[in-house]
């Protein structure tokens, strides 16, 4: 356990400890704390009003978790390095450094990349300040020689993911994202090389399963979210659209990374409200009735597609509910696309293992068969528009 040199409240975990030297400076640093302006969840505090916590608020979280497991795994035996016990509580700081505004709602659409090729770069430049970050990389990339400490951080059953289904589920209001996040660390445990959970956590592992699954239609993939997301999708389209992007955002596909990386770190959610302000006013009818849009909360109405049902016929009701006038910008008001649902990853590495008091080790799939059918995506066809009677008063 490394020496702390502060403690922090977190509304989730209590007290978060926060450890003296390069953790702490890593924590203070301007991109950490750029974290604090963005949002979790986006947009979907359009649904959930309680949902405006942060990156940040976050990032202590996965760092405080990681913290707690290797506790656990070094009062079990398995030793780890300070060095390398800092590493991860520095990569579990630094694990989403590389979204942007409005988090996954942007994603690729800034710069078109997604946030973990953004966080590579982003690392590269905190590296010439805070010194050699090459094994939180491994770390990140899943190649640390410990391979259970990248499975702690980037496996299946992550503090990243521990983190955030109980954090958004307490910050919607949604129970059905509460897991034994102390019991699942408990019974974490390890070889030296893989990371398994004792039999005595399957039911809790069970749980975690479940309650992603249920949290992913519950909230991600919420109708109202889906809605708001494609809203802020098409409104930075009709920005590009409108050629009303601020320099050097309109030419971000073409900028040299360490550039294009720079301006992306100036850009936090406070920043991109105030275009959406500015742009309400706009001489291009899309761009100001979207901006309109999401300043008045007139999402896309969401509709997933029943068996046999088709997009076409669904658009053409909506068309015939147009006025003239708008006719000429529909396609900006409506969308096509799929959700897709899939709790439990088991082809991305070698998925979650259990450990048996006979010191049998199978994956979790054997050990829990019913959960088959949750590692199967589950995808739902959708489309959206903006109804008619609404985009009257935004295209005014």
């Amino acid at each position: 356990m490394l020496p702390t040199a502060k403690i922090i409240n977190d509304p989730i975990h209590g007290f978060i400890r926060i450890p003296a030297g390069r953790v702490l400076e890593v924590l203070n640093h301007s991109i950490v704390q750029r974290l604090r302006r963005l949002s979790q969840l986006g947009l979907a505090q359009f649904v959930y009003p309680g949902a405006v916590h942060t990156r940040f608020a976050h990032a202590l979280g996965v760092m405080h978790l990681a913290d707690e497991a290797l506790t656990s795994l070094h009062r079990k035996g398995i030793e780890i390095p300070p060095s390398t016990w800092e590493s991860v509580l520095i990569a579990a700081l630094l694990h989403d450094v590389g979204h942007g505004p409005f988090s996954h709602s942007l994603e690729g659409q800034i710069l078109p990349h997604s946030h973990e090729a953004l966080g590579e770069l982003i690392l590269n430049q905190l590296e010439k300040e805070v010194g050699d970050l090459s094994e939180v990389r491994m770390l990140l990339r899943g190649k640390h020689p410990l391979t259970f400490l990248s499975e702690l951080l980037v496996g299946q059953l992550d503090v990243d993911r521990l983190d955030y289904l109980v954090r958004d589920s307490f910050f919607t209001g949604v129970q059905e994202g509460l897991v034994g996040t102390e019991r699942l660390i408990y019974t974490m445990t390890s070889d030296g090389r893989r990371l398994f959970i004792e039999e005595k956590g399957l039911t809790s592992v069970e749980k975690f399963i479940v309650t992603r699954r249920f949290m992913y239609w519950q909230v991600y993939l919420h109708k109202g979210v889906l809605g708001a997301e494609w809203l802020l999708r098409r409104w930075w389209m009709a920005l590009r659209e409108a050629k009303a992007l601020p320099s050097p955002f309109h030419l971000a596909p073409t900028l040299p990374p360490e550039e294009g990386i720079k301006a992306f770190l100036r850009l936090d959610d406070t920043i991109v409200w105030s275009w959406i302000h500015q742009h309400s006013e706009s001489s291009f009818p899309p761009l100001r009735a979207l901006s309109r849009a999401l300043l008045w909360r007139r999402s896309y109405k969401i509709h997933f597609l029943e068996r046999g049902e088709t997009a076409e016929v669904r658009r053409l009701q909506w068309e015939e509910s147009l006025p003239p006038s708008i006719k000429p910008w529909k396609e900006w008001f409506w969308i096509e696309g799929e959700a897709q649902n899939q709790a439990y990853l088991p082809t991305q590495g070698e998925g979650i293992q259990i450990v048996f008091k006979s010191g049998r080790v199978v994956p979790l799939l054997e050990a829990s068969p019913w959960l088959r059918e949750l590692s199967e995506p589950m995808k739902k066809s959708f489309v959206g528009a903006i109804p008619a009677a609404w985009l009257e008063s935004l295209l005014q």
